[in-house]
């Protein structure tokens, strides 16, 4: 049997307990800290005198007071919510769970059962742990103020992290776990700690920690479990990175926010440096010279640009651009070109290998941001009223294989596009020779 991958021993006592402990607050959260850093002194000295207490309150109110980092995707000035966000919201109340594009909403229970299986779709039971129901929650919070929503996001919070506790075993031990009564627990590690889901929810409690952090349920207790418990999902995928493909460089842009948002941790560095070194490696990897990205899936082309983008802009955002070199960063802006010659007027693209038909145009909004003097980003980020169209109608990727022949980039126009490349990598299918009108 293939090992397992290596993942840090943190079994707790209280795992086969129903019980849900009151916040309490963890010491180790100072220790994981680097307390020299500015604008935490007064952490420091109440630290170092022993009053733990007063030092986590101290730590709350610095970062409730924090102006020096910038969260590039949450704008506190225009939070929305869409009429579904707010029903994924108000389901999870009741712990009825968002949890796959593919599947209705499941109930997993007044105690939550993490290990919930309705429909054997492996699926949907990774994604359970990317828990996506909890940004729409601190939305609906953030623009309510109902503490409902934030006391149930601490409640939901703290409940997973008891319930999926880290375990350290190899083959030999999970052959003998599968036949004990930790069964269970063994095997739900494979699928509540993947390198990606846990990089999911590194990234998605930076927005999560941004939208809550006001609230009286986020308390300076909870505070310090919440940093414990977000060091230890950057110290897992550190460690177990995913061998090659998407997953790692989703992996590896969610350890640069993690080091760009949370600085005060003293392996923050680290984190950032890791995942900037993977993201300059596979670039030139995964990118052909054309622009196309080897998996050769449109839509998979759209998530890596972004990927690639969005680790930029969160750098460039907080004073690390030039950590990334300037062929990275025309790389990224090929790669963006490379694609909107392959969208539709209606902001759609074909459904070649795997891709799946999605609206484009948010994707521009943002790119733009990055690339604000590129014209045809531009045009595109604003639906022509601004920017130029590119100055080619027909184009050929002769790399990837994609071929696009056009009238006009107007929403009247015709156009054809045909896939004729090379064997591509995982979403890459068997399509060649078809072609969408």
């Amino acid at each position: 049997m293939k090992k397992l991958p290596t993942i840090i021993l943190c079994f707790y006592l209280c795992l086969f307990t129903n019980t849900v402990w009151a916040q309490s607050l963890n010491e180790d959260a100072f220790t994981l800290l680097d307390l020299n850093y500015p604008g935490l002194e007064e952490v420091n000295r109440l630290y170092h005198e022993g009053n733990e207490e007063d030092a986590a309150k101290a730590l709350l109110k610095y970062y409730q007071n924090r102006k020096s980092i910038i969260n590039p995707t949450i704008n506190l000035d225009s939070i929305s919510i869409s009429k579904q966000e707010q029903e994924w919201a108000d389901e999870a109340l009741e712990h009825t769970f968002y949890v796959h594009d593919g599947y209705r909403p499941f109930n997993y229970g007044k105690d939550i059962n993490w290990q919930y299986w309705p429909v054997k779709d492996n699926e949907l039971r990774w994604q359970l742990h990317r828990h996506k129901w909890f940004i729409p929650m601190g939305k609906a919070y953030y623009l309510s103020k109902d503490e409902k929503y934030a006391k149930e996001w601490v409640y939901q919070y703290r409940d997973w992290v008891r319930k999926n506790p880290l375990l350290e075993i190899d083959a030999q031990e999970y052959e003998i776990l599968s036949h004990s009564k930790t069964k269970d627990v063994a095997e739900n590690v494979r699928f509540a700690w993947r390198p990606l889901e846990t990089s999911h929810r590194l990234a998605d409690q930076i927005n999560q920690f941004t939208l809550f952090l006001s609230s009286p349920s986020f308390t300076a207790d909870f505070l310090t479990e919440f940093l414990v418990n977000y060091r230890r999902h950057a110290f897992h995928v550190l460690h177990n990175y995913s061998a090659e493909g998407n997953h790692l460089l989703f992996e590896a842009q969610r350890m640069i926010y993690a080091g760009v948002f949370f600085p005060e941790f003293k392996e923050a560095v680290s984190w950032r440096e890791s995942g900037i070194k993977i993201l300059n490696r596979e670039i030139e990897k995964q990118v052909y010279e054309d622009g196309g990205q080897y998996e050769l899936d449109l839509g998979y082309h759209a998530a890596c640009a972004d990927i690639f983008q969005k680790a930029l802009f969160m750098a460039e955002s907080n004073g690390f651009h030039n950590e990334f070199p300037q062929s990275y960063i025309k790389t990224v802006e090929n790669m963006i070109v490379f694609f909107l010659n392959l969208n539709f007027p209606d902001y759609t693209y074909p459904c070649f290998s795997d891709a799946s038909r999605k609206n484009t145009r948010d994707r521009f909004r943002n790119w733009t941001k990055l690339f604000p003097d590129n014209e045809q980003i531009r045009y595109f980020a604003t639906l022509g009223k601004e920017g130029k169209a590119p100055d080619n109608l027909s184009k050929g990727f002769l790399t990837s294989g994609f071929f696009t022949f056009r009238n006009g980039w107007n929403k009247d126009a015709t156009i054809m596009m045909i896939k004729a490349g090379p064997k591509g990598e995982w979403h890459c299918q068997p399509d060649n020779g078809t072609f969408e009108l």
